[in-house]
């Protein structure tokens, strides 16, 4: 599909990988943006060490790497996503915050602009509700990292339009990803089927069952997953995780309680790689 302009909202780890994978596929203007100046150099930094890998890799050349990067914006000013034809919001797991971003969003962007969230649990129709056209709202849940993982669950909320669905689906296959739709209800297909592994896998290493290196070796290599259970914990972000939990328990009951032992991790500031620290440690 043709993009005029894209833009990511939330400049964090996944908004930083969302960033980057399409700024990849579409070499656009990309405005990418956070309230944070420090969370947007180290997107930067973020995206420029993906794109001299893709160049090593011979997936890039030097030439299409440098005028991918000269066309991203890294900005805190929200209304500079104007003129967008795509905005993916990537913002924390927390329904007041995405609310108000999607009210922003539906001030500036112009009528035919997409507004997307890669919210991995949280109400689509709710979100929505902060537009004056929930029509155009829709969920693209990217998977970490983003760059390289190749499935997006395309979450439809309630007014979702059949259109918007269509613009998703070929907005995320230009980036060569897979799609699946999933209805808007807690969890989605994909949250709502691996929460519980991860949450099995903490109770395992907190009950002593295992070591955390042994039980993500036991999943790569028994059951053929690219990553452990905890790797991708941290990979995901062990706060984001915790939110995700709490509000699946709250609709589904105590299957999905957060383990004891991620609380506490939380409360100590282990939130996974992008502190260096969590169910492994990282350089």
């Amino acid at each position: 599909m043709r993009l005029g302009k894209a833009a990511v909202v939330g400049a964090g780890f996944m908004g930083s990988e969302i960033a980057y994978t399409v700024a990849r596929a579409y070499r656009c203007p990309l405005v990418v943006v956070d309230a944070s100046s420090e969370i947007l150099d180290r997107a930067k930094k973020v995206i420029e060490r993906n794109a001299a890998k893709d160049v090593e890799k011979s997936k890039l050349t030097v030439a299409v790497r440098d005028e991918m990067e000269s066309q991203i914006t890294y900005t805190t000013v929200i209304e500079e996503v104007a003129g967008a034809d795509f905005v993916i919001e990537a913002v924390p797991e927390r329904m007041q915050l995405k609310q108000e971003i999607f009210a922003k969003l539906d001030r500036v962007c112009h009528e035919r602009a997409v507004l997307a969230s890669n919210t991995s649990g949280l109400s689509l129709t709710k979100i929505a509700s902060a537009t004056s056209n929930p029509g155009r709202v829709i969920g693209t849940h990217f998977f970490a990292p983003a760059s390289v993982m190749r499935l997006v669950e395309i979450v439809r909320g309630l007014q979702t339009s059949e259109e918007t669905i269509r613009i998703a689906e070929d907005f995320c296959r230009a980036m060569g990803k897979h799609t699946i739709v999933a209805r808007d209800v807690p969890g989605f297909a994909t949250t709502r089927v691996g929460m519980p592994m991860y949450i099995e896998a903490m109770r395992a290493l907190e009950e002593g069952v295992a070591t955390a290196k042994d039980i993500d070796d036991g999943m790569k290599v028994g059951m053929n997953h690219a990553m452990g259970p905890l790797e991708t914990c941290d990979f995901i972000g062990l706060d984001t995780l915790l939110e995700v939990m709490e509000n699946l328990a709250e609709n589904y009951g105590d299957r999905f309680r957060p383990p004891v032992i991620l609380r506490r991790m939380v409360e100590a500031g282990w939130l996974g790689r992008k502190t260096k620290r969590g169910f492994h440690t990282y350089e």
